[in-house]
């Protein structure tokens, strides 16, 4: 052997460690990202939709109404207090929207209970009231909290709104 001796290039065992965490935490981060902000990222898909904060409210003894700025949307289902099975009528009145279709979806909050989609007719005497029939479904748990979504679609924008009430 010489005394020069050739510098060999040994790779350290800790930097493929270090890039395999740096992976795991990018991904782990990006996926907390998607699910948190999974609400931001469809509203910023969706650029003409705008969602019309409820009021609180209590749709067994009246009306519930939505606001934004001089819009308003009014849902009303009756007769009260809603319960399974039982025929619901349901009106929809608006103000400074004007509206091509109003859709009403009624979804069970803590258990699934089928699709319950109903279109709304427009009153051909007042343009501003939207109309339909509906009922809800049974739950085996006997009460549960529903969500009324309320879609309204215009030539600008995909108005929506939605109010939560419990029924048996």
């Amino acid at each position: 052997m010489t005394d020069e001796q050739v510098p060999t290039e040994s790779k350290s065992p800790k930097q493929p460690l270090n890039k395999q965490w740096f992976l795991i935490g990018l991904t782990a981060l990006a996926l907390v990202a998607l699910l948190l902000g999974r609400d931001l990222i469809e509203e910023m898909q969706q650029t003409d939709s705008i969602r019309i904060p409820p009021l609180p409210c209590d749709l067994h003894t009246g009306a519930c109404i939505a606001s934004r700025g001089n819009q308003q949307l009014q849902l009303s289902m009756t007769p009260g207090p809603l319960e399974s099975l039982i025929p619901i009528e349901v009106e929809v009145r608006l103000q400074q929207i004007d509206a091509r279709q109003v859709m009403l979806d009624l979804q069970g909050v803590e258990m699934y209970m089928g699709i319950n989609q109903v279109h709304l007719t427009q009153d051909d005497s007042r343009p501003h009231i939207w109309r339909g029939m509906t009922e809800l479904a049974v739950c085996t748990t006997g009460e549960m909290t529903w969500r009324a979504s309320v879609f309204v679609d215009t030539e600008e924008h995909l108005y929506s709104t939605e109010f939560d009430f419990d029924a048996r």
